[in-house]
C-alpha cells in the first residue's frame, strides 16, 4: 500500500506540473475532473490486493498522458480551449447587467453585492464592468473616482429589485411611486420592467441597473 501511495504522489506531482503554475483558486472544472479521476484510480488500487503495482503505474501513466493530450489541445486550439476550459463571461457593461449570463451562472443579486463587498466596493454604482472568469473568479472594473466610497460613507436604500418596487423603503425615505417613476424617467427609463435593480442615496441620488 505504501508503494502505491508513493507512486500516486509522484504522478500527482507530474500532473500538477502539467497544469502549470496555478494555485487552487485558479483550478477550473477540467482540472477538478483530472484530480477526481486520479484520486479514484489511486483509491481503488490501494485497498485491492489483486491490483499489482504495474497495474497502478499503467493506469496513472495512461491518465497522465490523457491529461497531457488535453492540455496540448487547449494550448494549441482556441476552440478546444473554449470547450474544455470555458471562457470569460461578461456580466456587466457600463453599469448594466446581462441577466441571461446571471441566470446561466445561477447567480443572484445578493451574491453580486457580496462579491463587490469582498473587493472593497460597497456601492454598485462604482462598478463599470464585471467579468466571470473561467476559473469561477470575478474581475471588477470600476468607474474612475478620485474619492473611493467606504462602507459607512452613506446609507443606500434599495428601491427596486427584479422589477419589484420596495414600498417600505419608499416610505422610509418619505417618497412614493410617482417620485420613483419621475426619477427613472429623468434617467431615460420609462418602464419598470426594464429595471433589474435601483437604489437611492441622499449623497449621489438614484442608481439604476438595467436589463441587457
Amino acid at each position: 500500500m505504501i508503494i502505491k501511495l508513493f507512486l500516486g504522489f509522484i504522478v500527482l506531482l507530474i500532473i500538477m506540473r502539467l497544469m502549470g503554475k496555478r494555485n487552487l483558486a485558479q483550478l477550473n472544472a477540467g482540472d477538478v475532473i483530472y484530480l477526481l479521476v486520479f484520486g479514484g484510480i489511486l483509491e481503488g488500487s490501494i485497498y485491492d490486493e489483486k491490483i499489482k503495482y504495474w497495474h497502478v503505474i499503467l493506469a496513472l501513466v495512461s491518465w497522465s498522458l490523457i491529461i497531457f493530450l488535453f492540455e496540448y489541445l487547449i494550448y494549441k486550439s482556441k476552440k478546444a480551449r473554449f470547450i474544455l476550459k470555458g471562457d470569460t463571461d461578461v456580466l456587466m457593461t457600463e453599469g448594466d447587467i446581462y441577466t441571461k449570463i446571471l441566470k446561466y451562472n445561477r447567480l443572484e443579486l445578493d451574491q453580486i453585492h457580496s462579491i463587490a463587498r469582498n473587493q472593497g466596493i460597497f456601492d454598485l454604482s462604482e462598478i463599470k464592468n464585471m467579468y466571470i472568469e473561467s476559473d469561477g473568479g470575478f474581475t471588477i472594473e470600476k468607474y474612475d473616482n478620485k474619492y473611493p466610497l467606504k462602507e459607512h460613507d452613506y446609507e443606500i436604500y434599495e428601491l427596486v429589485k427584479n422589477k419589484s418596487i420596495n414600498e417600505n423603503i419608499l416610505k422610509e425615505i418619505n417618497q412614493d411611486e410617482d417620485w420613483l417613476y419621475n426619477q427613472l424617467n429623468k434617467r431615460g427609463v420609462h418602464d419598470i420592467n426594464n429595471v433589474f435593480y435601483a437604489d437611492w442615496s441622499f449623497d449621489r441620488g438614484i442608481h439604476i441597473i438595467k436589463y441587457k
